[in-house]
């Protein structure tokens, strides 16, 4: 299997223990992260003021990047996503309903219902809009939610 994505020679390449990808750098400083499931690419970060870097090496213990040249630059990056206790989409508006007792939380084109006494998220109501939501409110007895998108 080929992945394209890097224009330079590789100078690493790492697979952390504690998440489901893969690391990739080359010479010219572009990294890139790859789902391990479908190799696709996650994300691409670009290591600045460095000629020429040289090595990768990933410390997962402390949850960091290293690359090397004739300096080091160290990046720190966050725990993976997990979908049972956190939310990848940035939250437009929310709600909480105290006879339910449900926050919901409009991020994006969707949805997310969680439970207040469990903290776990109950259902999602994905892409209901065509464009982000933008405004929630809840009908008298809040059996019924109202939203609004960005485009009226």
């Amino acid at each position: 299997m080929r992945l394209d994505g890097h224009d330079s020679p590789l100078v690493g390449v790492n697979c952390p223990s504690n998440m489901n990808a893969f690391i990739t750098c080359d010479t010219k400083g572009m990294v890139k992260v790859w789902n391990i499931t479908n190799y696709t690419c996650s994300q691409t970060l670009y290591v600045t003021n460095v000629l020429n870097v040289t090595s990768l090496r990933v410390v997962p213990k402390h949850r960091r990047l290293i690359c090397g040249s004739r300096v080091f630059k160290v990046f720190e990056y966050s725990k993976p996503f997990v979908p049972e206790s956190s939310d990848d989409n940035p939250i437009q508006c929310a709600l909480f309903s105290p006879i339910r007792f449900e926050f919901y939380i409009a991020g994006e084109k969707s949805i997310k219902i969680w439970n207040a006494k469990t903290g776990k998220p109950v259902r999602v109501l994905k892409n209901i809009f065509d464009s982000d939501i933008t405004c929630m409110d809840f009908d008298h007895s809040h059996r019924k939610l109202i939203a609004g998108n960005h485009l009226g």
